[in-house]
């Protein structure tokens, strides 16, 4: 009888054991599921949806868990909040399980998720995971001296098909290194820094470094490589892997919608503008930037656009602030654009109007 009583607690406390170190659902899949099946994922976890919320453009449907098996010695709150626009969408996973909390981080890690700032303190700033075009940034928030919210945001980069990458501008829909290398392959992508001044450096990813297909990706969150700041489209970028490299890089293949590509002599770009520009002179820290209010058909300030120069060491260059296109064309100074920088942040209609 003595037996059979310590084998029923030995088994109870196992189960409650058991229990309290198993997570409710797996993120990894949560996050994987995106918008078409997340919701029948979450309703077969034991969650039931409790409404619908808007907020300008997005639309916020709530779950809570609702399981009547219970798993838990202790009391837990679970819910789960989706996020989306017509373009994104994202989920927030909450627990108040320390366990669970643990077990979920230790399965993310077993399926190859990575963290940059990995700390072991439960009171750590939220951290991002990656893993190929998933991520998970994860935070803690106190509810008193013994338990906390853990929330996981989970999100899906939706990614191009090979035939939708046509122009430079395709190029934005990469918003991480870890994407970039999912999509390409390791051989394809570089980690770097870019030369932004004597004074400044920035973190990159090179696409195709020293190749035609070369693009440069600079990061508005270094630590993560991550958060598209801007693209550089060129072949002799200020990139250490191209300020290293020996041999000639070929001219390179990206161009615009506009038309608008590295190698493009000043008259070309004048005429497929459609209108003079002014383009920053020797006595300008921007040396050769065309100006982004510049008007025409093409829209320099979603796309900048900095000219390289053949014949531009006389002192009247150097003395200028900036000239015009015209002027220059006049003048018959080999201008040709040497480098596009794309920032994926102003949209296309941002554009100056024509006169």
């Amino acid at each position: 009888m003595k037996r059979l009583l310590l084998f029923i607690c030995l088994l109870s406390y196992s189960l409650r054991s058991t229990a309290q170190d198993n997570a409710v659902l797996d993120v990894a899949d949560l996050a994987a599921a995106g918008k078409q099946k997340a919701e029948s994922y979450i309703a077969k976890k034991g969650f039931a949806f409790t409404g619908t919320d808007y907020k300008t453009d997005t639309v916020q449907r709530d779950y809570e868990f609702r399981s009547k098996i219970k798993i838990d010695s202790f009391p837990v709150q679970r819910s789960i909040t989706s996020f989306s626009t017509k373009e994104d969408f994202s989920l927030a996973y909450h627990t108040t399980s320390t366990p669970e909390y643990r077990k979920i981080l230790s399965t993310l890690k077993s399926q190859g998720f990575f963290c940059n700032t990995e700390k072991d303190s439960l009171s750590a700033t939220p951290r991002l995971f990656q893993h190929n075009d998933l991520t998970v940034c994860i935070s803690r928030k106190p509810i008193d001296d013994s338990t906390a919210d853990y929330t996981f945001v989970l999100h899906k980069q939706e990614l191009p098909k090979p035939k939708q990458i046509s122009f430079a501008e395709d190029l934005s829909a990469f918003n991480s290194h870890e994407c970039l290398r999912f999509y390409f392959g390791d051989k394809n992508v570089k980690k770097d820094v870019y030369y932004l001044s004597d004074m400044k450096l920035g973190k990159c990813s090179i696409l195709f470094p020293n190749t035609s297909r070369q693009a440069v990706f600079l990061w508005g969150d270094e630590v993560n490589n991550c958060n598209l700041s801007k693209i550089y489209i060129g072949g002799e970028l200020m990139a250490e892997t191209n300020m290293t490299y020996e041999n000639n890089i070929p001219e390179n293949e990206w161009r615009l919608r506009s038309g608008v590509h590295p190698g493009m002599s000043l008259y070309q770009l004048r005429m497929l503008n459609d209108a003079a520009f002014e383009i920053s002179g020797g006595n300008s820290p921007t040396t050769g930037l065309v100006a982004a209010d510049s008007t025409g058909k093409i829209n320099f300030k979603m796309a900048g656009v900095i000219l390289g120069c053949m014949n531009c060491t006389d002192p009247a260059f150097s003395r200028m602030k900036t000239i015009n296109s015209d002027v220059a064309i006049q003048e018959e100074r080999i201008l040709f654009v040497h480098t596009i920088i794309l920032d994926p942040r102003i949209k296309p209609e941002e554009k100056p109007e024509g006169k």
